[in-house]
């Protein structure tokens, strides 16, 4: 089976779930199929907003929050996680390079120097310039041929309606999965997901 994972690096849960997938593809024979959005297009058509803007104000909520994301990273060992300090950060750019990236073969290579620059080393991605010092520090991609994808009108054009086309099948945050058609949102749906992939 093949899943569709929706995703924006923009997002700590994209992170976390994007470790333990290895694991469920090699348990369950599934290969997730990585398809880059814009989390904030996805926020804006189906009038959603962020946690730390929706659960503002709410006793207890964002607490509660942060220590789930500490219990799913205890249970699956990621102990190289850190919240970025410079978070939210604008990941446009770095979403279109997840579709060059795709384009140029060259994604796995791509998406692991990026969810570790973001998500472990605490890099402020969203510059252009320390986005393309880490690609080229850290991979062996054809940094110039990415940067000329990303520029380039049908990149953009692609990443708008990626995120279009999620919302269109149900999406309305990250990270979104779907396999044959079933929805399932949230890194605490993975348990579904799996389930659901084997029955």
């Amino acid at each position: 089976m093949k899943v569709d994972f929706i995703f924006d690096v923009a997002s700590p849960n994209a992170y976390l779930t994007h470790k333990v997938i290895p694991g469920i593809e090699k348990r369950t024979g599934a290969s997730f199929n990585y398809i880059p959005c814009l989390l904030g297009g996805i926020f804006k058509i189906t009038n959603n907003q962020a946690p730390m803007i929706a659960f503002n104000g709410i006793l207890n909520k964002l607490e509660y929050q942060n220590i789930e994301i500490q219990r799913f990273v205890k249970k699956h060992g990621l102990n190289k996680f850190a919240m970025n300090p410079h978070f939210p950060i604008t990941t446009i750019q770095i979403q279109r390079g997840a579709l060059a990236a795709i384009s140029l073969d060259v994604f796995d290579e791509y998406i692991e120097a990026i969810f570790k620059g973001m998500w472990e080393e605490g890099l402020n991605l969203g510059d252009m310039d320390i986005l393309v010092k880490l690609l080229t520090d850290e991979t062996e991609i054809n940094v110039n041929d990415l940067v000329e994808i990303i520029q380039s009108p049908e990149c953009k054009q692609e990443l708008i309606q990626n995120t279009s086309n999620a919302v269109e099948r149900g999406a309305f945050g990250i990270p979104t999965f779907f396999a044959n058609d079933e929805i399932f949102f949230g890194k605490d749906s993975l348990a579904d997901l799996e389930s659901f992939i084997t029955q």
